[in-house]
């Protein structure tokens, strides 16, 4: 049984129902040349066959479809298309590069890989945008703008991807929107990192860079020096032809036979540039950027566990300010309490310093009445009052106690009430990043197992594009050598041929 028909339909479209048949293939049948209505600009727009269903697609919505399948599953290993011009390339080539023969024949073929690819994901293939995009008569700005792309979130780290109860998966939620919650950051080191990642991290850098730097630049310049050759052949062929007309009988047929040997090898060496560029050179190209996409989907998983971390160490930030505003709030009740006893005590106390006073001021007066001293009016009127036993008056002690309220009434008009405040603010923070939390971790939890499901898948599939480009490789190679071996052999007969 096939990918495609162990797959359950869900939408129950016709181009659906068209893919869960062995034998239809997705084919890119041609590439013609239009014109745009609305700017007059010319673009190429590729016909798109599957079962009798056929629709027209140009590159750039090739492109936007391959971005809404990476936007609606950032977990996913989503096939690569035909890479862009580079913007010097564009400029030195845009009078022909729409009619650039070669690199229409490359796209077609690579789009049609990646549409086929798209179609035998367990997942992609399942997804109603995908089918969208098969459809006749169906504008893909319509699709674009509508949901559920139109609803998703610029960054990916703000949607669900887990089932959510409220919610389905992959959508927007305003909580992971939330100001509270910590914007992750590349450079911070997990906690606690998950080793099986880890190790696919490293392995995909190591391959991605060889793969990038070693693989695919090295037959790109193959490639081109078999190209090059094939050109000398050419005109080395009309050399030996034009060679042969110098000269007479055997010797004549001898060198001409030589010329039509070098012609084929121009011819057989074309044809082995052109089966090597389709059959090994894009694959390579196309695996070379597959392991880039796997470097992103990790990087994207290595995110989504960042955020994990920052929103539990912001969470546990806020429970402990939580907790100190609360210790804050109850040791202020004890003391408010406490102030509030000793008032009372105070209303019924006797003012011992007034007791002392008064008994002070009765003794003198009991002194004054027993001596008889004829200068006692005049010492007492020149005496200076006594000081009471604690040294202060009432007075400065009042002035001082004014002027402390005073300060406290600048700092906070009512601290109690902005410390309640702030622990209603950061219950309701508490509660915000708790939900992001459990958001979140479920996400971490499902994208972990996503990614590796779809690592694994990739790794089979992988193996097997090898092991196919491996043979096509030897294959080619062994049919260029066989023709070039039938054409020499042939000229070596002609060359015995001459008298000695």
């Amino acid at each position: 049984m096939s990918q495609r028909n162990s797959l359950k339909p869900t939408c129950g479209c016709n181009i659906e129902r068209a893919l869960f048949h062995d034998n239809n293939y997705i084919f890119i049948t041609s590439a013609q040349k239009q014109s745009d209505s609305s700017s007059g600009k010319s673009y190429i727009a590729y016909h798109i066959r599957i079962s009798d269903v056929e629709t027209k697609r140009r590159y750039s919505e090739f492109e936007s479809f391959r971005k809404a399948l990476t936007l609606l599953h950032p977990a996913l290993i989503i096939p690569p298309i035909p890479e862009k011009h580079s913007i010097v390339d564009y400029a030195a080539l845009q009078t022909r590069m729409k009619d650039d023969l070669p690199t229409i024949e490359k796209r077609k073929r690579m789009l049609q890989t990646f549409l086929n690819r798209v179609a035998k994901h367990p997942e992609l293939g399942k997804e109603h945008i995908f089918h969208r995009f098969l459809e006749s008569n169906v504008a893909w700005s319509d699709v674009l703008h509508s949901p559920p792309l139109s609803t998703l979130p610029k960054n990916p780290l703000q949607m669900v991807i887990s089932k959510q109860p409220d919610n389905p998966s992959y959508t927007y939620n305003p909580v992971l929107a939330s100001n509270l919650i910590p914007t992750p950051n590349a450079a911070y080191q997990l906690k606690n990192p998950d080793p099986r990642f880890e190790e696919s991290e490293k392995f995909t850098f190591r391959i991605a860079n060889y793969m990038s730097n070693n693989m695919d630049k090295t037959q790109r310049r193959v490639i081109r020096r078999l190209g090059e050759l094939a050109n000398d052949y050419a005109e080395l062929g009309a050399v030996y032809n034009g060679f042969s007309l110098n000269e007479t009988g055997t010797v004549a047929n001898a060198i001409e036979k030589i010329g039509q040997a070098v012609d084929a090898s121009y011819t057989e060496t074309g044809k082995m540039v052109t089966s090597l560029e389709g059959e090994f050179a894009e694959p390579i190209q196309e695996h070379a950027q597959f392991a880039q996409i796997i470097k992103q989907v990790l990087k994207f998983r290595h995110m989504k566990h960042v955020q994990v971390e920052m929103i539990e160490n912001s969470l546990n930030t806020k429970k402990e300010n939580l907790n100190n505003l609360l210790r804050m709030e109850s040791e202020a009740k004890r003391l408010e309490e406490a102030i509030t006893r000793e008032r009372t005590i105070g209303s019924n106390a006797i003012n011992v310093n007034e007791v002392n006073d008064e008994m002070n001021d009765e003794s003198d007066t009991m002194r004054t009445e027993q001596v008889e001293n004829p200068y006692q009016t005049t010492f007492t009127e020149n005496r200076r009052p006594v000081r009471s036993n604690n040294g202060w008056t009432n007075a400065p002690r009042k002035m001082i106690n004014a002027v402390g309220h005073t300060l406290q009434n600048i700092i906070d008009v009512n601290p109690e009430a902005t410390r309640r405040n702030q622990i209603g603010i950061s219950k309701d923070a508490i509660n915000v990043l708790q939900e992001a939390l459990d958001i979140t971790r479920k996400d971490l939890t499902v994208i972990s197992s996503e990614l590796q499901t779809d690592l694994d898948r990739f790794q089979t599939e992988k193996i097997q594009d090898m092991r196919d480009m491996l043979i096509a490789y030897a294959k080619i190679h062994i049919r260029y050598c066989q023709k070039n071996l039938d054409s020499w052999q042939e000229a070596r007969a002609e060359v015995d041929k001459i008298p000695i």
